[in-house]
């Protein structure tokens, strides 16, 4: 097969971009020719870092459904509706020998206008919890790839379903070979704190995150910010010096985790899986309107490890978050480096290849995974 042709549905945050653009860069590895086209929307994540990959993108109508009134409801569906039929299009021209939908609104529209054209389809559930999209359209799918064992239980018996844990970027699970502090500005072999709420940044661990370094002279600090809290918080730790490293965004996170002792951080499904991988011990205070919760179930994999800590999000401050530190660095070191090796444990490093083994295994003619998707398609 050398000419090989995905068609990647999904976007919104990272956590559903990130692990689709993995997979294709696996697959463009493997496979000479490999052409990928991605499907999102313009107000997305997806326009601005699949081109910065080098691949093209193609936008469709698409919103969310949850939270919304009858008539933000109304309008949804009018969208979803655009957006299959600017999905058939796209998928009519492209051609795609698969669909691989990585789940969030963006991808509803492309998934149920490739079953229509009987397309073979996969999607990838980064959560403990599945979003409603991949809930919706498990029926349709040939494989279920998931993040977390527990998101098992929310598809029937007979959904082909596989736990792989989380396509992560190869920078993120690569050794850097030097310690990195320099490149934040920090003293090698001085705790330090990395804070981080996602792309956007969160209010609630910035603000614990600075009143607990002004009282802790003796931690070093690197956090993302988000753009809206950027100059608050250099406002707020102007006095620290160049022992706080303060941006709104950190585009090299694989050397941020590197330089760092511990984590402040949300449990999104892609942060909880990277900070795994990297074998960051965490401080996790998961984001309450999450949909389902989901974040505390994801935090809860880490927790129940014994790699990670859970507060509640209204109950961080920088007093409780100092309890908790003060207690992790007071024991010597031991009990983070016994953080470390249950995270060890947990970690899944190798999920898009394991993806990428079994969507060759589906399009490979001499395969029974072939066979089967074809009997089940005839």
């Amino acid at each position: 097969m050398t000419a090989l042709k995905v068609l990647f549905a999904g976007g919104g945050t990272g956590g559903h971009v990130y692990p689709a653009l993995s997979v294709a860069m696996e697959l463009k590895r493997r496979y000479p020719g490999f052409e990928a086209l991605f499907v999102g929307t313009k107000s997305g994540l997806e326009a601005k870092v699949i081109p910065q990959a080098g691949f093209d993108i193609r936008f469709i109508f698409s919103r969310g459904v949850r939270g919304r009134g009858i008539a933000g409801k109304v309008l949804t569906m009018a969208s979803l509706l655009v957006g299959f039929f600017q999905s058939l299009q796209v998928i009519l021209r492209f051609r795609p020998d698969l669909v691989f939908g990585s789940g969030g609104y963006a991808s509803a529209a492309v998934v149920m206008a490739a079953s229509m054209l009987r397309i073979t389809i996969v999607l990838q559930e980064q959560n403990s919890i599945p979003g409603l999209t991949n809930r919706l359209f498990a029926s349709r799918a040939s494989r279920i790839y998931i993040g977390f064992e527990r998101a098992r239980d929310y598809f029937k018996k007979g959904d082909s379903v596989i736990h792989t844990g989380n396509p992560l970027r190869k920078e993120i699970v690569a050794p850097v070979a030097d310690d990195p502090s320099d490149l934040f500005g920090l003293s090698p072999g001085s705790p330090v704190l990395l804070v981080f709420g996602g792309s956007q940044g969160a209010h609630r661990l910035n603000r614990a995150a600075a009143e607990y370094l002004a009282s802790h002279d003796d931690i070093q600090g690197i956090i993302q910010t988000g753009d809206r809290d950027y100059e608050w918080v250099k406002k707020q730790l102007s006095d620290l010096g160049g022992r706080v490293h303060i941006t709104p965004y950190i585009s090299d996170m694989n050397l941020a985790y590197r330089a760092s002792t511990v984590a402040l951080a949300r449990a999104g499904a892609l942060s909880v899986s990277e900070l795994a991988a990297v074998g960051l011990p965490a401080v996790l205070a998961p984001y309450p309107f999450a949909a389902d919760d989901h974040q505390r179930f994801n935090a809860g994999v880490l927790v129940d490890a014994g790699g990670a800590v859970m507060i509640e999000n209204g109950d961080l401050n920088g007093e409780t978050l100092g309890g908790i530190l003060d207690r992790l660095f007071d024991s010597s070191g031991e009990r983070l480096q016994t953080m470390k090796r249950a995270l060890e444990k947990v970690a899944l490093k190798n999920a898009d290849e394991m993806i990428c083994n079994d969507i060759g295994s589906i399009l490979d003619p001499n395969s029974d995974a072939f066979v089967e998707e074809n009997r089940k398609r005839s």
